[in-house]
């Protein structure tokens, strides 16, 4: 083998060996990733799956059993106070919105229903916006819109919601918020697909 040849062949040898690393590297990191996604994660029986909740929020603690919710089976606070309020639960016929098979139609169905239960001010829908939802097991819509209220001394209200589904079950998301305390909507989306039914 000429000094040129060696030269190539080590050459090789270290890409390959660098390459290898790299690998094991990335498969450590999603390794740890999915253990502290699992560790993380809020388990709800009575709605049939579990979810990440967004930096910040963790669950009222008063209904921890599923049985103290207005609406659905789980309600989410900010940690440390502050207003807001993240409601989730199962689409099932003990909620308007499971009549609309179109999960659009659902989604904008359950955020209207929440924005006039928890906003009953007069007031005008303003900035609606739908998006799609794509999760890894999970697939939907979500609707967000703002209400700029008849008494300009109401901050706006801002209600998020969403509706995705796997297989013939479906489950919904609502973020409740307002010009005071906005929804992240980035972090709305990514709490709707993870979603995962157990």
């Amino acid at each position: 083998m000429s000094p040129r040849t060696a030269h190539w062949v080590v050459a090789l040898c270290i890409v390959a060996l660098v390459a290898s690393l790299a690998g094991i590297g990335y498969s450590a990191f999603l390794q740890l990733r999915r253990s502290h996604d699992e560790a993380d994660r809020i388990v709800s029986s009575a709605a049939g799956m579990s979810f990440l909740a967004p930096d910040g929020w963790q669950r009222m603690p008063q209904e921890g059993d599923d049985d103290h919710v207005i609406f659905g089976q789980v309600a989410l606070e900010q940690a440390g106070g502050g207003d807001g309020m993240i409601l989730i639960g199962k689409l099932d016929q003990s909620l308007f919105a499971a009549a609309e098979s179109d999960d659009t139609r659902a989604a904008c169905a359950v955020g209207s229903g929440m924005g006039e239960f928890f906003f009953p001010d007069s007031g005008k829908r303003v900035d609606t916006e739908t998006l799609d939802l794509e999760g890894r097991e999970v697939a939907g819509e979500s609707c967000f819109y703002r209400i700029a209220f008849d008494t300009a001394s109401s901050p706006e209200a801002e209600i998020y919601a969403a509706v995705v589904q796997s297989g013939d079950r479906r489950w919904w998301v609502s973020w409740l918020g307002s010009a005071k305390a906005p929804i992240d909507r980035a972090a709305a989306q990514q709490l709707a697909e993870s979603i995962r039914p157990r």
